[in-house]
């Protein structure tokens, strides 16, 4: 289980985004941890997480931190040669997942702070990358 503040964030927001069921089921490479595993092959289809922290929350000049804040962003890759439709749909779905949320991480509030922006699709040699970013901000409360 995880303690420090980042740490906790990122897992309060994978939990959440291993929460959203695709048909058929879409594997998510976790940041840090190696994907494929070894000895299995990349699937066409899948979702990878980054998590970007971005600083301190400030309540004024003098003040200490009131929270911290950043993306987590979730890129959607999608075999190419099947269109777009499919992977904007599922970053769509991710998009809708995340908006207007707020999640706990123990004693931390997550706030997602405005809605999730998907940008447009990235042609790669193998795949089409969707990219949404998801902002947030977490709050310790007392």
């Amino acid at each position: 289980m995880a303690q420090g503040t980042d740490a906790t964030i990122l897992a309060a927001l994978l939990d959440h985004l291993g929460a959203l069921t695709f048909t058929p089921a879409l594997q998510i490479a976790m940041p840090g941890i190696d994907f494929p595993a070894a000895g299995q092959a990349k699937p066409d289809n899948y979702l990878q997480a980054a998590f970007l922290p971005n600083g301190s929350l400030w309540r004024g000049i003098g003040s200490d931190p009131e929270g911290s804040k950043g993306i987590l962003q979730v890129s959607v890759y999608w075999k190419v040669g099947v269109g777009h439709i499919k992977p904007i749909d599922a970053a769509g779905r991710i998009k809708d997942h995340f908006a207007n949320r707020d999640l706990w991480a123990g004693t931390t509030r997550i706030k997602i702070n405005r809605e999730p922006v998907i940008a447009p699709p990235i042609q790669e040699s193998d795949r089409v990358q969707v990219p949404v970013s998801i902002y947030w901000q977490a709050f310790p409360q007392e």
